[in-house]
């Protein structure tokens, strides 16, 4: 679990706090937090609103029915169970750069949790790609990383001009500098 959670590039940029991880190398700086946007949930959203008008339903085909009272009662507490679960996925699905590594972790419900890496040395290219208008007016897009093995897609990201500029910089920086021995 990451001791801060920083969202805003500016702010990270200027901030002072140190952010630590589990297995963060000694000598290893944290450059970005960051992680989908919120928009990602929509789906679930509109699930659970559609679940909570179906549980109405039996209430007002039957409104003295003591089972469609209980069906009206119960809905609402398995779509908010429903969010949770999906909330806590979204949460604590965070992508971690730092001035050696992009770290993806990516966390399903309450004990699914995959973690991958990939070096700034074994980068190749690295690309955004907002689609749409939807996505050009909330302010998120996909970031694409080639690397030598495989391409990562970091789907629907906040604000992913920025999260590019941030990484190539990075980049940058590991590519220009030599390697210590």
């Amino acid at each position: 679990m990451l001791v801060c959670y920083n969202y805003d590039m500016s702010k990270l940029a200027k901030s002072k706090r140190t952010t630590e991880f589990p297995g963060q190398h000694p000598d290893e700086e944290v450059v970005l937090v960051f992680r989908q946007h919120p928009v990602v949930m929509r789906k679930q959203l509109i699930y659970g609103m559609l679940a909570i008008l179906v549980g109405l339903i039996p209430l007002v085909i039957w409104p003295l029915s003591d089972v469609a009272l209980k069906i009206f009662l119960i809905t609402p507490v398995l779509v908010l169970v429903y969010w949770f679960y999906h909330w806590i996925g979204w949460f604590y699905s965070v992508y971690i750069v730092t001035d050696q590594r992009l770290i993806d972790i990516h966390q399903k419900g309450l004990f699914n949790r995959k973690v991958s890496e990939v070096g700034f040395d074994k980068i190749q290219s690295i690309n955004y790609h907002i689609n749409g208008l939807q996505a050009a007016m909330l302010g998120y897009g996909d970031i694409t990383v080639l690397t030598y093995s495989n391409d990562w897609t970091l789907p629907s990201v906040h604000h992913p001009e920025a999260v590019h500029e941030e990484m190539m910089a990075v980049a940058r920086m590991v590519n220009s500098t030599p390697p210590q021995k």
